[in-house]
């Protein structure tokens, strides 16, 4: 192949989507010669991929952009429509789109470097806080995005075929669920939110930090802080981070303390199952369960989950 795809980011997608990946890594060179012809560009080498295909491009006139191939039809789709619903400064830029062919043109964001880098905790964690409030918006009505139901339904579908080999317990999956199950029904305005919206997914652009790779989902605002708490922890202090970062979301965004907590917890067991059916299972997937559900018995009664 010309561009020769990596072989994890092959097997990964072969894993996921079968003999459908198969066909379409097989046509993939066909598919990038279109693609420059068309849209008048030169392909560079990919940033490092996990689930779809993302890289830098040069266009005839010299302007640089982003290609990018995102082979589920829905997750395409949900995206598209999460870039189109929260554009502004804060969103990349979607300059061309093909549906049928799952492809994307954005802006390409300069300097570019990813939240991640800022070492200071505080200050990182400040701008996220700032980014979450000038993006999310009211949920748009009749929209076919997903949302926390669905989430909702994956922790359902975990529990009914749970077996006794499964590295989290039955009891902490059915306490998860019973929780998602009280915060969905008591939302009392929903919001479109980002859906993965963490250090990595934060870049900087300018004098500003641009959001890019949208899930797009439907929920309360105080799902939409979960990713970002779940995420670039340390090996210790993890429950003190943890809640530092809580803290701050709660005074910035003014969230419901408890909701936050309840949502981390919950969504810890939901993430750490999907690691586990994908198997990449790491131990300090665990130790996040613990360490929300350690501050979920500090600030909330049980009796209060009832």
């Amino acid at each position: 192949m010309k561009y020769k795809l990596p072989d994890t980011f092959v097997e990964k997608m072969k894993g996921v989507h079968g003999e459908k990946a198969s066909e379409w890594i097989s046509q993939f060179d066909e598919l990038v010669a279109d693609c420059e012809k068309r849209y008048g560009l030169h392909f560079q080498q990919p940033f490092n991929l996990t689930y779809n295909f993302v890289a830098p491009a040069v266009r005839n006139d010299g302007r640089e952009v982003v290609l990018k191939f995102v082979f589920d039809e829905k997750e395409f789709e949900a995206e598209l429509r999460a870039l189109q619903l929260l554009s502004g400064e804060s969103t990349v830029k979607v300059l061309a789109f093909e549906k049928e062919r799952g492809i994307m043109i954005l802006e390409r964001i300069q300097p570019g470097h990813t939240l991640a880098e800022i070492e200071d905790e505080d200050k990182a964690t400040l701008i996220a806080a700032n980014v979450m409030k000038k993006l999310m918006v009211p949920a748009p009505v009749g929209s076919n995005l997903p949302t926390v139901f669905d989430r909702e339904n994956s922790l359902k579908r975990i529990y009914q075929e749970y077996n006794s080999y499964h590295p989290v317990s039955k009891a902490t999956i059915e306490e998860a669920l019973f929780i998602t199950e009280k915060l969905n029904t008591s939302i009392d305005k929903p919001y479109l939110l980002h859906g993965d919206l963490h250090h990595y997914n934060i870049l900087a652009n300018g004098d500003f930090w641009t959001i890019i790779d949208p899930k797009g989902l439907i929920g309360d605002r105080e799902y939409e802080v979960v990713q970002y708490l779940l995420n670039k922890l340390p090996e210790h202090g993890v429950e003190e981070l943890a809640e530092k970062r809580i803290d701050t979301f709660v005074d910035v965004l003014n969230l419901n303390k408890e909701r936050v907590l309840l949502r981390a917890y919950s969504h810890a067991v939901l993430a750490t199952c999907w690691t586990i059916e994908g198997g990449q299972m790491q131990d300090s997937f665990l130790n996040t369960i613990l360490v929300f559900k350690n501050l979920v018995s500090k600030y909330i009664h049980k009796d209060a989950l009832l």
